[in-house]
Parts: C-alpha cells; structure tokens; sequence
C-alpha cells in the first residue's frame, strides 16, 4: 500500500510539472484537456500494473552437496525469532485501520459531491426554462451569476427579461455546455474522492478548470469578438461571486495566463515536438513506476565431478536397444499400471514404480532409438528426469517483492503459508524458488496471479538426497472408457 501511494504521488507530480513547464502555455487547449485528465488516470491505475521481468542471476554453486553459507550482516538478521516476533507485535497496526479511515474520508467527499449535484439540479425546479441552440437557459430570482451545468445555463431572470447580458458571457457558457466540460468536473471530483490521499489531485482540477476557461474564451473570440473588449468584460465581473465547485462559470478568477492565452500565437513545429517528447515520456514512467514481477530464469548449475560422472554414467550409450529390452520395458509398465478414478469421473492410468524401477526403465529409454522412443509415445507413455537440483537464492527486491498477497501464493517447503511468514526470513534463507502464473479457471477464488514454491536452505539440505536419486518420473497420458477400464480391472 505504501508503495502504491509513493509511486502514484511521484507519476502524478512529474506528470503535472511536465504540464506547467511545457504544455500549460502553448495554445493546443483539446490536446491538454485530454492531457490533464489522462495523466490523472494513468498515475493512480499505474502502480497498479505488472510488469513480468526476467529474474537476476545470481552464482549459484554446488559442490558434493556441501551447503552453501551466505554472509548477512544486518542487526535484525541475528536476533532471536521470539524477539523479532514480539517487536513486530508491538508496532504493528490492525489492518482495518487504514481502511476504515480511508472508507470515511472517501464517503465524506462523495457525499459532498452528491450534495452539490442535488443543489444545481433542485435550482432548475420551479424554474422557467427557455430553449437556446443546443443549451436550456434557466431563469432563476435574484442576481445571481452566469453558470452552467452539463447542457444547463443559469442566468438571472431579470437580466434576461431585460435583455442585459452580453452575448460573449452567453457564447462563453454555451461552450462549456457543448464541450461538456461539467463530465470533466464531475470526473475529477470522483477521483479526488477516491483517491484524496494524494494531495496533487487538487492541482489537477484548478489545471482542468482554468483549461475549460481557455476553451471556452476561445470560441467567444472565434466570433469575430474584439479581444480587448473582452477582456475588459472579464475584469468587469472579477469580484463577481462563484456559486458551486461543480458548475461553470463566467465568473472563473481571471489571471494573467487567461488574458495572455488569449493574444497567444501558435508554432505548430514546437507544439508537434512537445506531444512527441509527452508520448515517449509516457512508456518510459510506465516502466520505471509499474510494479515488477520477477519470473523464474533457469539457474546455471555447477555440480561436482563426481556427481556429473554418475549421473551421466548409464547415459553415455547411444546405440538402440534390443527388442527384448523393449518388450520388458513395456511389460514393466503395463505390470505397475492400476486404473484410478479421478475427480471429474474419468479412469486415468497411474504408474507406480519404485526409485530403483524408474531409473533402470529411463536408462533403457536413454538407449532407444529415436524411432523406438516414437513407440513409447505412441502407447502415450512420458519419460523424463528432472535436473539436479541447485542452491539459487533470490535478490533482495525479488525476496521483498513476494511479500504482496494480491500477487502471490506462497508455498514454503511445500506448505501453503501466508505471505506474512516470510517476514521471519532473509532473501539468504530461500535456497531455491518457482515461479507460475495462473490461468482461467486456476485463478478462481484466488486474490493472486502467481503461484510461488520456496524452498528454504535447511529443507534443501534435508531432502537433498532424496530428490538427487528421485528425478525420474514416468507417466501415462489419457483417459480410459469405463468399459475398457472394467477390463482391465478384471
């Protein structure tokens, strides 16, 4: 969580400052809109982003099974468990907390902003309503100033009776409402609500607002409107009184940015250089703030000797075998084949063989022929043996990476445990790790994307032995009828 918050503040904020130092005073109004808005999305849903890297490699060593010892100096590292356990109690907060606070702050903001809403539509009742182009004017009592809401335009009902308001103030509040500059509003309070822990939300929308302001200024001058009257008319209405933060106005505080935007000349060639620079900056962030996911890379295996020569011992032949080793090779797998029935209800064929059985049937498969081993398959028997098995320890950032439930499902020492366990381990305690990612109907009541199987240095060395002498594995791929797993049976 913290990291999220950290990363979204930062993408925001550069992207605001490329805003104010490029964007913000070159007269390309609908590409900034649209700038405005699309970085505030891109900096709260990018940290959110995955992105798979290939893990680093690291030397990783095995010599006649002797373990390696890695040197971690760090206070905390060689404190007792029962100690570090109970600082970690003392300081931890409950994990409602943050979540309660943020659920009541986020509820408060939008209950302001359903308040505001129902107050602009509760104005119009009552009111008289007078068709205008693609806008509806509403008269309302009293001297209250010009503003506009989605295709609605509040003007007082005496100056409109009276014919007193200037068709610039009436162009310029059309141009909000066509352009639907209250959708943007509305958009940027829900996310200030959402998100109001990042404070950087509030500049966004004074940005969006007063690019509204420019947009609309604009299409008043497009017709043919003198821009020093204009700008008159705008001081004239500056101490004028705004009336809600979801509505648009006429009345928008005027600063020197919306009377020099109006005199403001275009250089296509540097506003072209500028969205260029703004796409490239955009992937270059993605990468550098998304979240990293650090798959599996094969570990570079240094084995002693001894160990190489024995296990590539009965390999060494390649000529094929003779046709009563592979009548005994298939006689010993029909033999040690039973019928299983499994959860879906179909009978599957499972192999059992002994340590001993598997490895003397692979180094008859070693032997084979390539068209001999095509007849193993064609029964749709799988033989294969696994790799020695190797110290590959993970770097820090990778070890700390893990600790997040939303990403991964830890398996330690083949024990489904919560992410917090890893909390009583350094990235030097972890041996060996693998790494899947979840498809379809295997992320299914999951909160994570990725299954990940640990193997600490004391569990490696336990079972060291065992995994060295039982890498073969032989299997029989498909399913039987019902009736023809009968037969068998009998």
């Amino acid at each position: 969580m913290v990291s999220y918050l950290i990363k979204s503040v930062v993408c925001s904020g550069i992207l605001l400052a490329v805003y104010y130092l490029f964007l913000e005073r070159e007269k390309m109004l609908r590409f900034n809109r649209f700038y405005l808005l699309a970085a505030m999305f891109f900096s709260l849903l990018l940290p959110l982003i995955s992105i798979e890297m290939p893990a680093e490699r690291g030397e990783e060593l095995v010599t006649d099974n002797v373990p390696v010892q890695q040197v971690f100096t760090a206070t905390s590292a060689h404190a007792p468990q029962a100690i570090r356990a109970q600082m970690q109690q003392g300081t931890t907060v409950p994990a409602y907390l943050p979540w309660l606070l943020y659920g009541l702050v986020a509820a408060a903001l939008l209950l302001r902003t359903g308040f505001q809403m129902l107050a602009v539509l509760k104005s119009r009742s009552g009111r008289r309503i007078v068709p205008f182009q693609d806008a509806k004017l509403v008269l309302t009592p009293g001297d209250t100033p010009v503003y506009s809401f989605f295709n609605f335009i509040f003007i007082p009902q005496k100056a409109f009776d009276n014919d007193d308001i200037p068709k610039e103030i009436l162009t310029h509040e059309l141009a909000h409402a066509r352009q639907m500059h209250s959708l943007d509003i509305l958009f940027t309070e829900l996310l200030i609500a959402l998100w109001w822990f990042n404070p950087l939300l509030l500049l966004y929308r004074r940005a969006i607002r007063l690019n509204h302001e420019f947009l609309a200024d604009e299409a008043v001058l497009t017709g043919h409107t003198n821009v020093g009257e204009y700008q008159l008319l705008l001081l004239d209405t500056l101490l004028a009184r705004r009336t809600n933060f979801l509505t648009s106005s006429f009345n928008y505080p005027v600063t020197k940015k919306r009377l020099a935007m109006m005199t403001m000349n275009i250089n296509l060639r540097i506003q072209f250089v500028k969205k260029a620079l703004v796409a490239l900056l955009l992937p270059v962030l993605a990468f550098a703030l998304a979240e990293k996911t650090y798959s599996q890379q094969p570990a570079s295996k240094t084995a002693s000797s001894a160990e190489k020569r024995a296990d590539n011992a009965h390999v060494a032949s390649n000529e094929a075998v003779s046709e009563e080793e592979m009548k005994d090779f298939f006689t010993t797998i029909e033999k040690n084949t039973r019928i299983v029935k499994n959860k879906k209800g179909r009978m599957d064929r499972h192999i059992d063989l002994n340590t001993e059985d598997e490895n003397l049937l692979y180094a008859v498969y070693e032997r084979m022929s390539e068209t001999q081993k095509k007849q193993v398959r064609a029964k749709e028997i799988s033989v294969f043996r696994m790799d020695i098995p190797v110290k590959k320890a993970p770097s820090p950032e990778i070890f700390e990476n893990w600790k997040r439930p939303e990403v991964f499902g830890i398996w330690l020492n083949e024990k489904h445990v919560p992410n917090s366990e890893l909390n009583k381990y350094k990235y030097s305690d972890i041996a060996e790790y693998d790494l899947s990612k979840l498809y379809g109907k295997a992320l299914k009541g999951r909160s994570y994307k990725y299954q990940l199987d640990l193997t600490t240095n004391d569990y490696f060395d336990e079972t060291y032995d065992k995994r060295v002498n039982d890498r073969v594995i032989i299997t029989r791929m498909g399913w039987l009828h019902p009736k023809e797993a009968s037969e068998k049976v009998k």
